[in-house]
């Protein structure tokens, strides 16, 4: 299930890590990559054993907490967002709020691995106009009181470290 759960991820968040294309002038594709953010959540990371960059895992039970700053507009994530996910989990559901005076959006659901339910929950923050922080959580159904209050802490606590 590990594997197959990592796979969804990276497949979703792929979607959404735009690379910084510029176009020379012989015609031929210059590509930048996006330099490494760190970035920092305030959460219970007790709970995730594991800790590579801004992902944390969990074997027992299976959980995965990721951060990464999408260089994309808020409404242009929200809508991008919105539209990948859906097709992909059941009760699928979308939340828009304000704390703090930022917006934040939510897309949450659950999705069926190897007749495993898996609960997916995804957030974008809006940082500046063109980028956006998206905290993505994913953990077995049975542990979901647990980690869900932890993701939520992640995201409204997420900011970017100089």
């Amino acid at each position: 299930m590990k594997n197959e759960i990592f796979k969804k991820l990276l497949f979703v968040l792929a979607l959404f890590t735009v690379s910084f294309s510029a176009v020379a002038q012989d015609g031929e594709e210059v590509v930048e990559e996006a330099p490494e953010v760190v970035i920092d959540m305030d959460f219970n990371k007790s709970l995730y054993a594991n800790n590579f960059g801004n992902m944390y895992m969990s074997e027992t039970p299976k959980a995965v907490l990721m951060a990464m700053v999408v260089p994309q507009s808020y409404e242009s994530g929200k809508a991008e967002l919105k539209k990948s996910m859906e097709p992909d989990l059941k009760n699928f559901k979308v939340q828009e709020f304000t704390e703090n005076g930022v917006k934040y959006f939510a897309c949450t659901g659950i999705m069926n691995q190897n007749n495993e339910e898996v609960y997916v929950e995804v957030m974008v923050k809006k940082v500046v106009d063109d980028s956006c922080l998206m905290v993505t959580s994913m953990y077995e159904v049975g542990v979901k009181t647990k980690y869900e209050k932890e993701a939520k802490k992640a995201i409204l606590s997420a900011k970017v470290i100089d």
